[in-house]
């Protein structure tokens, strides 16, 4: 069994060696398997003075690597503390509204997929799909890849995973438009992908336009399957709220400049209400039954659903425990997983089917182990705060606590008191930011967001007030990711700047865009702080309105907090009417990520796919906009020059060109400033020396893996 070269290796941040994929069938001793394998071998030649790539087969012999031996001690029940309660147990929530990090920790490896990313390298391997397939071109304008499936993968309920579990999710999510995560498993950048089930076990998916790197590597090869016969009788209770309904044919009215008016907008002028009454007439029991439709589906009980995965979410108890139950059927138990120096990814299942891509396996191993699920149960205990979780650690009452913040000194200190606890440290893949909703002033003033730029003083809240634990931020791509990150746009104008200098450039920028004050903020060299302006009125010649900043409190967050409070302070410097919202985290996301109502907000991100950042997409395009469309532009960001890179960015099957349009927008953003970056951390894993976890380095840390949940080994001490 062969695969694509050209296609895998466009999603990979180092392309050096061939890919290969081989499989053998069963073989009553799969762990003694010597395998001889076609290798396609790249090689650069002179050929009439000219340098010429050739590719010739040979046949290489893979020895049979060993896993790291399993302990022969029955491991025990994995205790993991958590500090906020999860959203929801329901998989369909958790990708739409109910998004949160604490349901992704308890819903991990929920979901089957056709194709995943490998460890550590993160390299685009199967996981469902036999092979990595070629599209073919149609010649009608379409594209088409036909999967075949491995015909021995079941549900947690023992039935099989067929090829209408992968088109029942597909079509679930594109006929009921489902929102935030979703549109990129189904309709990816608003591309028309059509899943058909060929037989029991064969899927193929059309392209109604040239697949990419964003449409199906990093789109609709990864989207998440769950089980029909399970999940059947909800989608059609949702179904029957769209069903023969007809999309409206009614175009938006326009104003007397001829410009589209935007019925859905907040506050329209009193002649826009009037023309926008036929429109909204027919658009809003339209769009009221879509809402009603998905609302059906988002808030099904998901307690006990069938699973994929290592384990199933059987208990959540909000503000107490959640528990999960190991999986007896979960096809890659007792799999062996190898990576080589030479960038090969190996996998022996224990059917017998080995798959091997990306080299020809020389050098040394530098991943190996044996995959789970080990323990019994998954216990998650949920406390009021990273405190007392810690705390929890520290006397033994867990494992392991999933901590998606910082973490300070103090509180590391407290929790390494406790025996037997280790630390693990590494890179982090995400951003901590200061949004703006730029659907309403000052907000959509650029000046007003250069402003607030300028005077935040990154450096001195991370060195004087938070004492080093996290790292100033100014792109928004977090510099542990090497191969997308662009230095260029760490280079901030107001890096370095004195609090004087600071102050200065933000009074000199709101002048020069207009705005003014009956007291102007001055620098007092005799106090050395800023004499407070008063009076502030926006370019527009109103006065500007009071703000809020929303985020997680001190007991949540303290990192966010002291950020949140420090800024509502340097703003009301200038004379902004600003103030510190601070609440708990599941409180934010109503008005941020389904209202759309709020002023600014300092939330994180955890960015998902390390080889292909997507989320620039998801982000900042402006068809995502949350306010229209449910998705995650929460600033409403709409700007055509990024909208034209993204677009060229999403529709790329060339790993450099995509790469050069991610510094593009890195420079782009830290200019507009739709967020301000804030800060990123290394995460700092501490766990308690009973877990054998699988591999401790990767970037975004153990926590990134949600504790490796399915793979760690919780031995009895």
């Amino acid at each position: 069994m062969f695969a694509s070269k050209k296609l895998a290796i466009l999603v990979i941040l180092v392309m050096i060696a061939p890919l290969v994929l081989a499989a053998c069938g069963p073989t009553p001793e799969p762990e003694t398997i010597v395998k001889t394998v076609v290798v396609e071998q790249t090689k650069i030649v002179e050929k009439e003075g000219e340098k010429v790539t050739i590719v010739e087969t040979v046949e290489v012999t893979v020895p049979p690597p060993t896993a790291t031996p399993v302990p022969e001690a029955k491991p025990v029940d994995y205790k993991i503390a958590l500090f906020e309660d999860p959203v929801s147990t329901n998989y369909w929530n958790y990708l739409g509204p109910g998004s949160s990090v604490w349901t992704a920790y308890i819903l991990s490896g929920h979901a089957a997929s056709l194709y995943g990313l490998s460890d550590q390298r993160y390299q685009f391997i199967p996981s469902l799909a036999k092979e990595i397939v070629d599209p073919v071109d149609n010649g009608d304008g379409t594209w088409s890849f036909t999967i075949p499936m491995v015909e021995d993968a079941k549900w947690s309920d023992g039935e099989p995973v067929t090829a209408e579990d992968v088109c029942f999710t597909h079509n679930t999510c594109k006929d009921l438009q489902l929102t935030q995560n979703w549109p990129n498993s189904c309709k990816p950048m608003g591309v028309e992908v059509d899943c058909e089930v060929v037989d029991e076990y064969t899927v193929k998916y059309t392209f109604h336009e040239k697949p990419s790197l964003g449409t199906w590597q990093a789109g609709v090869a990864m989207a998440p399957i769950l089980p029909k016969h399970y999940w059947q009788e909800t989608v059609d209770k949702a179904y029957s709220f769209i069903e023969g309904l007809e999309e409206p044919t009614i175009e938006p009215p326009k104003d007397a400049e001829g410009n589209e008016i935007d019925c859905f907008a907040e506050e329209l002028s009193d002649e826009d209400a009037a023309a926008c009454e036929p429109y909204l007439a027919e658009w809003e029991p339209y769009n009221e039954a879509f809402e009603n439709a998905r609302k059906t589906l988002y808030e099904a009980d998901g307690t006990g659903a069938v699973s994929f995965g290592g384990y199933v979410t059987t208990k959540l108890e909000p503000g107490a425990f959640a528990q999960r139950e190991q999986n007896p059927n979960y096809y890659f138990k007792g799999a062996e997983i190898i990576e080589y120096e030479d960038g090969t990814w190996m996998l022996k299942h224990p059917n017998g089917t080995v798959y091997q891509l990306y080299g020809d396996a020389q050098g040394e191993v530098t991943l190996n182990y044996t995959s789970g699920p080990y323990a019994p149960n998954i216990i998650f205990s949920i406390y009021g705060s990273q405190d007392a979780a810690f705390l929890a650690l520290a006397d033994g009452e867990v494992d392991y606590v999933l901590n998606p913040l910082g973490l300070s000194k103090g509180l590391e200190e407290q929790a390494k008191k406790g025996e037997g606890i280790k630390t693990y440290v590494n890179p982090d893949y995400g951003m901590y930011y200061l949004a703006f909703n730029m659907r309403k002033k000052p907000m959509s003033y650029y000046g007003f967001r250069k402003a607030v730029d300028a005077v935040i003083d990154k450096e001195f809240v991370v060195d004087k007030v938070l004492g080093g634990v996290v790292f100033p931020m100014y792109s928004t791509m977090p510099p542990g990711n090497e191969f997308w990150f662009n230095p260029e746009a760490e280079k901030n104008e107001f890096k370095g700047m004195t609090r004087e200098e600071r102050v200065n450039a933000a009074v000199q920028i709101l002048k020069e865009e207009g705005w003014s004050w009956t007291k102007e903020p001055a620098w007092n060299e005799d106090k050395q702080d800023v004499d407070p302006g008063e009076g502030i009125t926006m370019p527009d010649g109103n006065p500007m309105p009071e703000l809020t900043i929303l985020g997680p409190g001190p007991a949540y967050d303290p990192l966010r907090a002291t950020f949140n409070q420090w800024i509502s302070e340097w703003m009301r410097e200038l004379g902004m009417p600003v103030k510190s919202e601070l609440t708990g985290f599941n409180t934010i996301l109503g008005p941020v990520f389904i209202d759309a109502d709020f002023d600014m907000y300092i939330l994180g991100w955890s960015l998902g796919n390390v080889a292909f950042p997507d989320y620039y997409e998801a982000f900042w395009a402006s068809w995502n906009d949350t306010a229209t469309t449910g998705n995650y532009n929460t600033p409403g960001f709409n700007n055509a020059e990024y909208d034209e890179l993204v677009n060229k960015f999403m529709s790329t099957a060339d790993l450099e060109e995509a790469r050069d349009l991610v510094f593009q927008m890195q420079m782009l953003l830290a200019d507009q400033r739709p967020y301000i970056c804030l800060f990123y951390k290394q995460t700092i894993d501490l766990a308690r020396d009973n877990l054998i976890f699988p591999y401790t380095e990767l970037l975004g840390g153990i926590e990134s893996a949600a504790g490796f949940q399915t793979d760690t080994i919780p031995l009895s001490k």
